[in-house]
Formats: structure tokens, sequence, C-alpha cells
């Protein structure tokens, strides 16, 4: 049972290394000449799901919303739809408004009658994580948008997108706007600082063989940003989660080892004191060891600035004032 829930969650982490750029609306001039006729204005290039197909923006504000990722529904709760939201997956855990919904699916897939017994008018999915029913949906007669998986920059533009999907267009670019100002806060609390060595472990579910962030993975990125050197950053295998061994993490010496995996499968700093041949590499004999939520570390949502934040304060204690704030080691 364990390995099956650990291989659900790397599903999701996985598909984060699938990233499909969102294509902006673009913009025209208005400009005419004196006694001229009007120019035709360019059609805006629509954004496109994980499966490179324009979305058609619903006419009207859809009123019965099913999610079938995680991120999307803390999205969701983000621009404050709560109530109209009526299912979501089985990963779901944040809001607690949302949390709380009837679940549409299990650790064994999507249940497509009781997706449909909700009579949706808006279903939204992210990554190809349902990409085994979203036609069957489809055909069905729901609209379906399955987003592509975003990397942080994207994960903005997301948000606004779903945004215009619910007609929450205000909302949505008020928050992006306030993530961005946060963002850009974080990189100038650390700018100048030195980029530590550290290990950003996504799973070790098995032994000697952990997954981590690899070069152009969602996490690779966010230590960019937290200006933390991934020893990883070169392996770009596995499209960026590389599964590596314990003998290339002791040559690398980190000197930070962040683990990003729920305590549950494997993310408690107590058991990596206690790997076999760790002991000498800097991180573990400075005790510099931390678990970081993995939901706000692995989760392309609104709190992809507190895992930025927690990261950042963590490699960089001495650039934050107080303590490290107690979403950064929660379970949810």
């Amino acid at each position: 049972m364990r390995t099956h829930v650990i291989s659900l969650r790397l599903l999701s982490v996985f598909l984060l290394s699938f990233m499909l750029t969102l294509a902006a609306c673009g913009q025209s001039s208005n400009s005419q000449g004196s006694g001229s006729t009007p120019a035709a204005q360019p059609t805006p290039t629509p954004a496109l799901d994980a499966y490179g197909t324009p979305i058609a923006i619903p006419k009207t504000a859809p009123q019965r919303i099913v999610s079938l990722a995680p991120s999307i529904s803390e999205i969701l709760g983000a621009l404050h739809l709560e109530k109209r939201v009526v299912g979501v997956d089985a990963f779901t855990n944040y809001p607690a408004a949302l949390a709380g919904l009837k679940k549409v699916s299990s650790s064994s897939g999507f249940n497509v009658e009781a997706i449909v017994a909700l009579k949706p008018d808006l279903v939204l999915s992210s990554g190809g994580l349902s990409k085994k029913y979203d036609t069957q949906l489809s055909q069905l007669g729901l609209q379906v948008v399955d987003l592509p998986s975003p990397n942080i920059s994207q994960t903005l533009d997301q948000i606004a997108l779903i945004g215009r999907l619910t007609h929450t267009e205000n909302v949505a670019e008020s928050l992006v706007t306030q993530m961005r100002q946060q963002i850009a806060q974080i990189q100038s609390e650390v700018k100048g600082t030195p980029a530590i060595k550290t290990l950003l472990e996504v799973d070790d579910s098995t032994p000697g063989k952990p997954y981590v962030f690899g070069g152009g993975s969602f996490g690779d990125e966010m230590a960019s940003y937290a200006n933390v050197a991934n020893i990883f950053h070169n392996n770009t295998t596995n499209g960026g989660y590389p599964q590596v061994t314990d003998e290339s993490v002791i040559a690398a010496n980190p000197q930070y080892i962040i683990l990003t995996e729920d305590p549950l499968y494997g993310g408690q700093p107590s058991v990596v004191y206690k790997r076999a041949n760790w002991g000498g590499i800097e991180a573990v004999k400075s005790h510099h060891v931390y678990h970081l939520n993995s939901d706000i570390m692995q989760r392309p949502g609104p709190r992809i600035v507190q895992g930025l934040r927690c990261l950042a304060q963590v490699v960089h204690p001495d650039k934050f004032s107080g303590a490290l704030p107690d979403y950064c080691t929660a379970s949810v």
C-alpha cells in the first residue's frame, strides 16, 4: 500500500516536468489614420491545454465546478470560488472548505459516474493527470479543461487563466500581482548571498536511490529563485526528477538537505541521520537537514510563494527576521 500511494504522489510531481508554455492573450494597437478604415484587430492567441488544444472560455460563469487536481483546488479556493466547487480529487486537502467536498477519485483512478452525477458545467484538471478520462468526460457532454503542468512563472499565468475560465478575472489579477511582489521581495532578500549547495529530495521510497529535484524541474527553479545551488541541477534525466544514488549524494557533499516528501512516506530528518554512510556529509555533520511542507514545495498553486519563502529562509536564515513560519513544516 505504501508503495502504491507513493507512486501516485510521484506521478503528480513528475508530470511537472512536461512544461507547455501558456500563450498570453495578444495585444494590439487601436490606432487608425485620419479618414481611413479602422485596421482589423488581430484575434487574441488562445491559451492551450495540456494537449496543445486551444481553450474555449465559457460565455457565462460556471456554477458547478469539479477539480481533478489538488493544485487546481487551491487556485479555486484562492479565487474565493468555494461555493461553486461541487467535487474534488482524492488528494485535495486544502483549503478546508474544499477538502470536505465529494471526492471523485481514489487510489485506483477517477470515478466518471461520480463526476457526471455532480452535473458540472466545468471540469478542471492539470498536467494530464486525468488523461485517461478526459475524452470520456468530454464525450458525455462535459466541458473539460486539462491545463499544462506549469513552472513557477507559468503558475501565475495559469491562475490568471482560471480567473478567465471562471469569470473572476479581477480577483485573479489581484492575486497574481500580489504573488509577483512577494516573489520579488524574497529574491531581493537573498540577493548577493552565496548559493549554498543543497540536496532537494522528492522521495526515498527506494533505499539508497532517492528521487530528487533535477535540472528543469519545478523545485530546481524554486532553488534558483531562492539563491540555492541544487546539487543535481545538471541532471535532467527522468524529466528533471532523476533517481540518483547515495554515492552521488555523498560525492556532492551538500551543505543543506531539504526533504519535500510527506513524513509519512520518508520525509523525516531523523531518518536521514541514520542513513548508511551519510554521516560524513556536511549537511548531516552540521545538522542542516530539514523537512518542508510537501504541498507548498511540490504543488504549483497559490502557496508556491510560501514554499519559496521557506526554502530561502532555511538556507539563508540571517536574511530573514523572525522564526521560520509554521506553514513551512505543516502537513497541510
